[in-house]
């Protein structure tokens, strides 16, 4: 069986299972296997999805059992959002965050492309342009 990771990205307000499982919900079907740490908001998860845990407070970071559980996928994708964030970026607003993070998922879910590929693409996803009166309105 092949597993297929596509990442989608949603800015939302608190880490807690009130903002975070609806977000779940949002984006993923609910016949999908959902890995996840041990963080406190993913306790209810098992009622909707086929929930596995690697427990990293135990020093637990994969398990072998039908199908491999980890987190290191997703991690890494956070690992390259913070840099491009504070390498590239060095900070962003939050008004922006959402179009950062929109990038950055583009980037991961296209990054064994050919550039060309890639670029062909974000081209055929854009939606009309973006006015610079626009991007800086103050409530926008």
């Amino acid at each position: 069986m092949i597993y297929l990771i596509i990442v989608k990205t949603k800015v939302i307000a608190k880490t807690d299972a009130n903002n975070v499982i609806p977000t779940i919900k949002e984006f993923v079907a609910t016949d999908s296997i959902m890995v996840t740490d041990e963080h406190n908001a993913y306790n209810k998860l098992h009622l909707d999805y086929t929930h596995k845990r690697v427990n990293h407070r135990e020093k637990e970071y994969v398990r072998r059992e039908d199908i491999v559980i980890h987190t290191n996928s997703i991690e890494g994708f956070w690992n390259i959002l913070k840099k491009q964030i504070n390498g590239i970026h060095h900070s962003v607003s939050p008004k922006h965050l959402q179009r950062y993070c929109d990038e950055s998922a583009f980037r991961y879910n296209h990054r064994k492309a050919l550039q060309d590929e890639r670029f062909a693409d974000a081209l055929a996803n854009c939606e009309g342009s973006l006015k610079w009166k626009e991007l800086t309105r103050k409530n926008g």
